[in-house]
C-alpha cells in the first residue's frame, strides 16, 4: 500500500475558514439569492429572506471578511456577488440540485 500524505496544511486551513464562513443556513441562502438575482442588494436580500436588514447585514459582513462576496456601489445602493470561485461552485452545485427554495 501507498504511503498517504496529508492534505497541504495551509491549503486545508484557507478551505476550512471558507466553509465555516458559509456554514450557516441563512448565508448559504444569501448566497444562492446572490448567485440567482442579478444586481442584488441588501434589501433585496433581506425581503427575500424575511429577516431583519440587520440580521442580514451581519451576515453578509461576515461573507465579506471572508473574502467570499464583494460590494459594488452602484448608483444608490450596494450590489452583491460571490468572488470566491471554490463558493461560486459550491452555490452552483446547490442550485443545480433544485433543493433551494
Amino acid at each position: 500500500m501507498d504511503e498517504q500524505k496529508p492534505c497541504n496544511h495551509e491549503l486545508i486551513a484557507e478551505y476550512a475558514k471558507k466553509l465555516k464562513a458559509v456554514g450557516h443556513p441563512i448565508r448559504l441562502r444569501l448566497l444562492c439569492l446572490i448567485a440567482r438575482e442579478v444586481d442584488p442588494c441588501v434589501s433585496d436580500l433581506w425581503k427575500c429572506l424575511e429577516q431583519p436588514q440587520p440580521v442580514i447585514s451581519q451576515h453578509l459582513a461576515i461573507l465579506k471578511q471572508a473574502d467570499i462576496v464583494t460590494a459594488e456601489v452602484q448608483k444608490t445602493k450596494r450590489v452583491y456577488s460571490i468572488r470566491d470561485p471554490f463558493i461560486r461552485d459550491m452555490v452552483a452545485t446547490i442550485i443545480a440540485s433544485g433543493e433551494v427554495d
